[in-house]
């Protein structure tokens, strides 16, 4: 019976915010595709923490924060990603051969996973956090109910690690590996 009234609750909320958080989020990132795509993420994070929305005493602030912040980090994941290839494209010659540089970056972005999957399930959730979705030390602490501290030494400790696993691999990965600090 629960679940039934869950659903209820959080179709209402659905119902209610989808097209505001939508707007906002579109206002931000500018890109119908990334608004949608923050939008699910805060629907997503809603479902989640459901059984805590009672205790918000401002619903709608509390989604336009949520939102405020799904949005920025989306384009502060995507400002990372664009310094990446643009550093990346630097070291690419002039005439190439467009099959060779998806061959190229495949073969890299294959590297870089094996090396990530590699990694112990705490480091590569932070790892993650951190890289893919931009989180600061301080959300990955708050998120994984774990000390800065304790995130910093996961994340150095899995930079290390893919590091050295890009630099035994060859090659452009240690092109990749000079970026990963950054």
């Amino acid at each position: 019976m629960q679940l039934a009234e869950d659903n209820r609750s959080f179709e209402a909320i659905f119902h209610r915010y989808k097209n505001r958080v939508y707007s906002y989020a579109l206002a931000i990132v500018k890109s119908e595709e990334n608004a949608e795509e923050v939008t699910q993420e805060i629907m997503i994070k809603l479902w989640l923490c459901r059984e805590m929305l009672d205790q918000v005493d401002n619903l709608d602030a509390y989604v336009y924060v949520i939102a405020r912040n799904k949005s920025l980090n989306h384009l502060r994941k995507a400002a990372y990603d664009m310094k990446l290839m643009n550093e990346l494209k630097s070291f690419i010659p002039e005439e190439h051969n467009n099959v060779d540089d998806r061959i190229s970056v495949r073969d890299h972005e294959l590297l870089l996973q094996n090396a990530v999957n590699s990694l112990s399930p705490q480091r590569k959730q932070v790892y993650h956090l951190s890289r893919v979705e931009g989180l600061s030390h301080d959300e990955i602490a708050d998120r994984l109910h774990l000390s800065k501290q304790t995130v910093k030494n996961h994340l150095v400790e899995a930079l290390k690690l893919i590091r050295t696993h890009l630099y035994k691999s060859g090659g452009v990965a240690i092109v990749l590996t000079a970026f990963m600090v950054a």
